[in-house]
């Protein structure tokens, strides 16, 4: 039997931060926070509500049907 998923399908974009934000966030100015960061790498996956519940009742060995917007 198949599972009815409702929701959106997008991709996300997952980057990597090899060091902590709070190395590079000072306290005492977290009221001007203006900070850009050097990400090295920056991967896509698929995402979304629809797509995230659909996978993992796939990986629970369910039958899912996705119906989404895609966006």
């Amino acid at each position: 039997m198949h599972t009815l998923i409702c929701g959106s399908l997008a991709f996300d974009t997952i980057m990597v931060f090899q060091d902590q934000f709070k190395n590079h966030i000072l306290p005492d100015k977290i009221h001007a926070l203006s900070v850009a960061f050097y990400v090295p790498e920056m991967r896509r996956e698929f995402g979304g509500t629809a797509g995230n519940i659909a996978y993992n009742l796939q990986l629970l060995e369910g039958n899912p049907l996705i119906m989404a917007t895609v966006g």
